[in-house]
């Protein structure tokens, strides 16, 4: 039993065909919002201090991108 490939891409994948944020949530402005308000008053021990900023920098990170993009839902 074997697969057969219909086109084969060599670099990179055609953006018309493929759409990396299938399947991923989609976060709503008041969503982010909500979530850096949490973060923002909440209180972390020193162990818990770079996870907790890491976190918050992924977090911010993927709110510019969807922003850049226009795909975060009013």
């Amino acid at each position: 039993m074997g697969f057969k490939a219909n086109k084969i891409v060599y670099k990179e994948l055609p953006k018309e065909i493929v759409d990396p944020l299938t399947g991923l949530p989609s976060f709503t402005e008041d969503d982010f919002a909500y979530l850096f308000f949490k973060l923002e008053n909440m209180e972390f021990k020193g162990n818990e201090m770079e996870r907790a900023y890491n976190l918050t920098l992924k977090l911010q990170t993927l709110y510019t991108y969807l922003k850049s993009r226009d795909k975060i839902k009013k």
